[in-house]
């Protein structure tokens, strides 16, 4: 079974939608694979970021047209089945590109079939405790992905997930109290919400991961691999 297009079917796109993706252990992977996934159905997509992420140079997001000034980008008319990435030049991090003015998103998004968005920041680790600024998550965000990496499992804590200050180990009981806690994964999540167990490739026993409970459907899965596990 496809995760990509379960992900992509459970998140929208038959109409004008919004995704937003927090957490940790494969945002920037999911919202690649979606944007694919979503132009291959002859949908116009967007990629952008609320917060900062990878530039074009530094991730292949499958992009057809890169753009990183607010005039280039507003002049261009979007066409169906291509991936147009906006975000600003970083001038603290030149790998980085930063969010666009909120003003400008909110024109460009009527434009798009789907807009999908990195809306969190976790420093390449596998799991995510938010601060009080982040995620950052629009208005218009119709579908909430939150993902959290398969790969800490059973691993020192404080190792893998950011913003986790504190002794012990990432186990079923940790990855819970990330799914209840009022900082953890499900922060100011919005409109269809889905959590994404990713990575558990990495894990021998997959079944460990049902153990957990969620107020929203939780998918076991590989982006990699693209793979769901039941």
């Amino acid at each position: 079974m496809s995760l990509i297009k379960e992900l992509a079917d459970a998140l929208g796109g038959k109409s004008v939608c919004v995704i937003s993706i927090t957490g940790a252990g494969g945002k920037t992977t999911a919202l690649s694979c979606l944007a694919r996934e979503y132009a291959k159905r002859n949908l116009s997509v967007l990629i952008t970021t609320t917060t900062k992420f990878q530039g074009p140079k530094q991730f292949d997001y499958g992009l057809n047209h890169a753009f990183t000034e607010e005039s280039d980008v507003l002049l261009h008319e979007p066409v169906k089945g291509e991936i147009v990435y906006f975000a600003s030049k970083s001038v603290l991090d030149m790998k980085k590109y930063v969010a666009p003015r909120p003003e400008i998103l909110s024109l460009l998004i009527p434009r798009y079939d789907v807009t999908v968005i990195e809306a969190d920041g976790a420093r390449t680790l596998p799991l995510k405790l938010h601060t009080e600024r982040d995620p950052v998550i629009i208005p218009e965000t119709t579908a909430t992905l939150a993902v959290m990496g398969a790969s800490a499992y059973l691993d020192r804590a404080d190792n893998n997930c950011f913003g986790f200050e504190g002794d012990g180990i990432a186990d079923i009981a940790f990855y819970q109290s990330l799914i209840d806690n009022p900082e953890g994964v499900l922060k100011r999540a919005k409109g269809k919400k889905l959590i994404l167990i990713n990575q558990c490739d990495s894990v021998s026993d997959v079944s460990v991961f049902d153990a957990l409970r969620s107020p929203c459907p939780i998918v076991k899965g590989s982006l990699q691999k693209d793979l769901v596990y039941v």
